[in-house]
């Protein structure tokens, strides 16, 4: 009877002992996943950081290519300028010379032209400025989104294995988890 009450507590020592080494080693692994999943948050935030700092640098090339823009309406309103002063040159030529019907028709044809063509030149100017102004927006604004649906869609993975992972440290670390393996262990045996 003694030898029995022995063995059993000997059965049970080992018992004990061999659950502590399996939550220890499901700690291990526990802690083990969580510094794994760490080491990919840092990973992915200095992805995110670099990805940052290209679309920033595509934002300052959408900012000089929108200063060279800036030049070529500068060229514009130069031009509409010299088209203005030509006008009034033209005027004043044609004031001057009245007298001469003929030559006052033929100056205004001529000016007519003149500005026809030079709206022409103008409206052309500006359909090319804002058509690249336009694509270069729609890029840019595209390039952005398409940016900050794949960190959202990686950032919400990684928050999704982070609560899996404190939910079973959670069930580990809970006062009656050691008491309900045991009773599970000793359950088993019984049904063997």
């Amino acid at each position: 009877m003694e030898m029995l009450s022995e063995k059993q507590r000997e059965e049970r020592q080992k018992f004990r002992e061999q659950m502590d080494s399996e939550l220890r080693a499901q700690r291990e692994q526990l802690n083990n996943m969580m510094e794994a999943n760490m080491e990919q948050a840092q990973q992915e935030r200095e992805r995110f950081m670099q990805e940052n700092q290209e679309l920033k640098n595509q934002f300052l090339a959408v900012q000089k290519t929108n200063e060279e823009n800036m030049k070529m309406i500068e060229k514009l309103s130069d031009l509409v300028a010299k088209q203005e002063e030509e006008k009034r040159r033209l005027d004043e030529q044609m004031a001057m010379e009245r007298a001469k019907q003929a030559e006052l028709s033929k100056r205004q044809e001529l000016l007519q032209r003149m500005e026809a063509r030079h709206r022409e030149e103008k409206e052309k100017l500006r359909r090319e400025m804002e058509a690249k102004i336009e694509a270069q927006h729609n890029a840019l604004t595209q390039e952005c989104r398409k940016a900050t649906e794949a960190r959202m869609g990686v950032l919400q993975d990684m928050r999704e294995k982070l609560q899996d992972v404190e939910e079973q440290l959670e069930e580990v670390e809970r006062p009656g988890f050691i008491k309900s393996a045991v009773t599970e262990n000793k359950e088993s045996k019984s049904v063997l």
